[in-house]
């Protein structure tokens, strides 16, 4: 593990391979990188590496405020430069695209494509709002977390999500979940949709969207119509994996599916 400072911030990266290309890896709000750990293992053998945790998460520097997605866009965009990054990918967990897709639009020429990983890619239902708002609440905020949890289990129990959810991304206090939802909601609302987001894009990057939990096969119809009309984005819905986090729970799939839309193989 590494450290980078900036303004008195600390944000805590790991470096790893020697690849042609690097992967950026970006873990969701309240998140820290152990997401990536599995992955990492096996990606690190044929990409160049690099993952972060967020100011405010895991090993970077607390009570790091403010707590914006401009401020989280600023410290990653700062640590691209710092190590001199002259290509990459950005590989991004949830709602960590949508910073993503910032990134893509401020540096254009160093993205070579984007990776997302079980984002809501149409507009959600209102009971995911309703979500939204209740963890910004501090009264609600625990069991508004602990809901989504459930429901990132994908009606399963598998263990190594679980133990994420329940020892690491309970790590996360109100502060950091309150800014979660606040910026969440900000995007759907400025946006409508990640859809609709990548429609804005400067430049239109090769995109895809790799994802597990939502099962529906309109939501799966929706994307694949989106990508017959947008030859820039495709999509994979995982065939072994039902949680929301399918890089954790099927990282070996995902790793292929990623090899494949980059390399071709």
């Amino acid at each position: 593990m590494s450290q980078f400072y900036y303004n008195d911030i600390r944000i805590d990266y790991n470096d790893r391979g020697i690849g042609p290309i690097t992967l950026l890896l970006l873990p969701g709000w309240c998140e820290p990188k152990t997401v990536f750990m599995p992955f990492e293992a096996l990606a690190s053998e044929t990409f160049r590496i690099i993952s972060l945790d967020w100011r405010n998460h895991g090993l970077s520097s607390q009570s790091a405020l403010p707590l914006t997605p401009e401020v989280l866009l600023n410290d990653v965009v700062s640590l691209i430069h710092s190590l001199e990054i002259e290509q990459f990918i950005p590989v991004s967990v949830a709602h960590a695209s949508w910073i993503a897709t910032d990134i893509a639009d401020i540096m254009p020429e160093k993205v070579s494509a984007l990776v997302f990983l079980d984002w809501i890619m149409t507009h959600p239902e209102p009971a995911f709002f309703q979500a939204i708002n209740y963890i910004q609440d501090p009264e609600n905020w625990v069991s508004a977390r602990d809901s989504l949890f459930n429901s990132w289990l994908g009606g399963g129990n598998n263990t190594v999500i679980k133990e994420h959810l329940v020892k690491e991304m309970s790590q996360a206090g109100f502060t950091v979940w309150e800014a979660a939802g606040k910026a969440i909601a900000g995007s759907y609302s400025r946006y409508g949709s990640p859809l609709d987001r990548l429609k804005l894009l400067s430049e239109y990057h090769q995109c895809i969207h790799i994802y597990s939990l939502d099962r529906r096969d309109d939501y799966l119809f929706e994307q694949q119509k989106f990508s017959h009309e947008n030859s820039f984005f495709r999509v994979k819905r995982l065939e072994n994996a039902r949680t929301h986090l399918g890089i954790l729970e099927q990282p070996e799939e995902v790793y292929h599916t990623l090899k494949r839309f980059i390399l071709g193989e």
